[in-house]
């Protein structure tokens, strides 16, 4: 994880004696790079609203420091009236966070984080709780992990709007590691970036990847692995199994299939979610031929044919 430092003077020195036990999680509500914000709080400084954070993470997923995390910044403000009740009045609640900023072109904060962004802002939550003995789940009154608005429900609400607070636990908490995780800019010479999210990619091949056989993709596999080292590039689009309405299968380079079956009606691999690689038809074809010998056998032991 790479850090750049860019120092800002708005900070409470040494927390006033207090130590973080909250992460709380920002949207700049305009803006797409990182040092382009800390200069922003850079010029800020002394002027009649001087503003900082402890992290600023760029839409390329660059993470720029300005606030040391032994000091409080300035970026939550003041409670305000519907504040979370585990917020005591008498505590500036910046003596108690760690901050993180995230740019957010829309005014409203209403980007979704891209790939890398996303990447960087699960390592580094990771990282700081660690560092801190920080809970690594949602705030209550010993600590945890909460965005702006937790703090300032009046001006803040929809701060820092959408993030994927679901994908974040699920990967504190090991459901997943970032390393394993195949960006946008890592499959970059196979997706058609220009025609992708983070919900659906174009690869150049014309096939689509989306939902949750992209969500396996990009995770499935063992540290320094992934979907395009396991599976290759898709040779199809998603397509129904036939009498399974719900089901749905797409083929890959190196396997006969992935296939989305959450409730298991086809197959079950031990520790399997809603998505797991398919056997090969051939494979029920060959078990069943297999049963059928056993009994032969069997039988023919018995005595009876």
């Amino acid at each position: 994880m790479k850090i750049k430092w860019m120092p800002n003077n708005s900070y409470f020195p040494k927390r006033n004696g207090f130590l973080p036990r909250y992460i709380i999680i920002h949207g700049t509500a305009g803006g797409t790079n990182a040092e382009a914000i800390a200069t922003y709080f850079q010029n800020e400084q002394g002027g009649s609203n001087p503003t900082s954070a402890h992290y600023i993470i760029g839409v390329e997923g660059e993470i720029i420091q300005t606030v040391s995390e032994a000091d409080g910044a300035w970026a939550n403000g003041l409670l305000s009236t519907g504040h979370d009740t585990f917020w005591q009045e008498s505590i500036n609640p910046n003596l108690l966070t760690i901050s993180i900023e995230h740019c957010k072109p829309s005014v409203i904060n209403s980007n979704e984080l891209s790939p890398a962004q996303k990447a960087s802002s699960f390592e580094l939550v990771k990282w700081v709780c660690n560092t801190w003995k920080i809970p690594m789940r949602w705030a209550d009154v010993n600590g945890g992990i909460t965005g702006h608005y937790s703090i300032d429900p009046i001006n803040r609400w929809n701060c820092p709007g959408p993030y994927p607070w679901d994908d974040l636990f699920s990967y504190l908490n090991g459901g997943g590691d970032v390393a394993t995780v195949l960006t946008l800019d890592q499959a970059g010479s196979f997706v058609d970036k220009a025609n992708s999210n983070d919900t659906t990619w174009k690869f150049k091949n014309g096939f689509l990847v989306g939902h949750g056989i992209l969500s396996f993709y990009r995770t499935v596999g063992q540290t320094g692995l992934n979907g395009l080292t396991l599976l290759g590039l898709p040779t199809s689009n998603e397509h129904g199994v036939p009498g399974k309405p719900g089901i749905v299968e797409q083929n890959f380079e190196r396997v006969y299939a992935v296939r989305y079956d959450p409730n298991h009606t086809i197959e079950y691999p031990p520790g399997s979610g809603p998505v797991y690689i398919a056997h090969a038809p051939d494979y029920f074809a060959l078990q069943a031929s297999i049963s059928s010998l056993t009994a032969q056998l069997d039988a023919c032991k018995a005595g009876t044919q």
